[in-house]
């Protein structure tokens, strides 16, 4: 007889499915690409290059989770919005851009439907 009580059964399993569903590819857009979806969350990521950084989960309109890394201008165009989980992201590539001190950085145009 299985004296495991099924609540948590049930939490190991949704453990698991969200474990399962945050598994997905990183965003490489081109210039001018949208990429649509609801807000899943964030995670972080031990960067090779840049050490611990954080990734936005998207879920795409076919249920898949798409990652794109979270920039300074990223998450300061996020915070201006209030964006949250579950919220609808409209999230558009504008190219490489040069800030006041000549450095490149990834330009995003960010639109948010909260939920």
């Amino acid at each position: 007889m299985n004296n495991t009580p099924v609540a948590f059964n049930d939490r190991m399993s949704a453990l698991k499915q969200r474990a399962t569903q945050q598994q997905g590819e990183i965003w490489q857009p081109q210039a001018g690409e949208t990429l649509v979806g609801v807000i899943a969350g964030s995670e972080a990521v031990a960067h090779p290059l840049y050490g611990n950084q954080y990734q936005m989960l998207i879920r795409d309109e076919h249920g898949a989770i798409v990652k794109v890394w979270l920039s300074k201008y990223l998450r300061d165009n996020l915070r201006a919005q209030n964006a949250d989980q579950n919220d609808l992201i409209a999230l558009t590539f504008g190219g490489k851009r040069k800030n006041a001190q000549g450095r490149e950085f990834n330009a995003y145009t960010v639109v948010i439907e909260k939920a």
